[in-house]
């Protein structure tokens, strides 16, 4: 029986869809943190607080508007008592009609940001104002960088941190022509890191490229990695 060893270098990747920033749809200033490099943390965990007085306000102007409704809806009703019996004028019903609309949509607008910023719409009350929001994990995994630290300013632009879920560790060989004849999908591989070559992992083929990996002659092989990956780390080089 006759064998082959295929030597190839490449790296360990994570694909962006097993990635995630942890991100505030608001600006304001991080008031706590609760996460370092390296922790581990569940989808929807506290990663960080941040205030701003802008919070209060939209809460503020929700209650207020909520108010005005029921003056609106009162003020429409008295409207269509005095149009039915001939005493008001047909104009002040129609502006009370549009003032109780206007009133409403603004309503569903502040609900969605209140409901965006993390925060229940139905709990939102004179002696329950919020000055801080949460900042939580899109993903689970491992806190692979924070950029934020307590006092800096951040917004949708600038993530407090970024999450990796590196169960989802792929594979990513450069392969000769010479050798991609003896490849093919399914087969396994097995692999060592760069700087700890004692230790082999597993991996198996799933994807071979159709195009050169830029000049250097090579061509891209995707493989999952199977079994343990207990310290395999997203860029690693193998």
């Amino acid at each position: 029986e006759l064998t082959a060893t295929i030597k190839a270098n490449g790296n360990l990747k994570v694909p962006n869809n097993n990635k995630g920033n942890a991100t505030s749809l608001y600006g304001g200033v991080i008031k706590s943190l609760n996460v370092q490099i390296g922790s581990y943390v569940r989808k929807g965990q506290v990663i960080a607080t941040i205030a701003n007085p802008q919070f209060i306000q939209l809460q503020e102007e929700y209650l207020t508007t909520a108010s005005k409704i029921i003056f609106a809806e009162q003020e429409l009703s008295r409207q269509k008592e005095l149009n039915e019996g001939n005493a008001g004028a047909k104009k002040n019903l129609q502006s009370s009609t549009a003032e109780l609309s206007s009133l409403r949509t603004r309503r569903a607008s502040l609900q969605q940001q209140i409901q965006l910023m993390g925060i229940n719409p139905n709990n939102v009350s004179n002696g329950n104002l919020k000055s801080a929001l949460v900042v939580t994990s899109p993903i689970g995994g491992t806190v692979s960088n924070v950029f934020a630290k307590i006092g800096s300013y951040v917004d949708v632009s600038s993530p407090v941190a970024e999450i990796v879920d590196n169960g989802s560790l792929h594979l990513d060989l450069n392969v000769f022509e010479k050798d991609l004849p003896m490849l093919k999908v399914g087969q396994t591989i097995h692999f060592t890191l760069t700087n700890n070559p004692t230790t082999e992992y597993d991996a198996m083929v799933y994807s071979i490229g159709t195009a050169f990996e830029n000049d250097s002659k090579t061509i891209p092989v995707h493989c999952n990695v199977k079994g343990n990956k207990t310290g395999l780390i997203d860029g690693m080089n193998i």
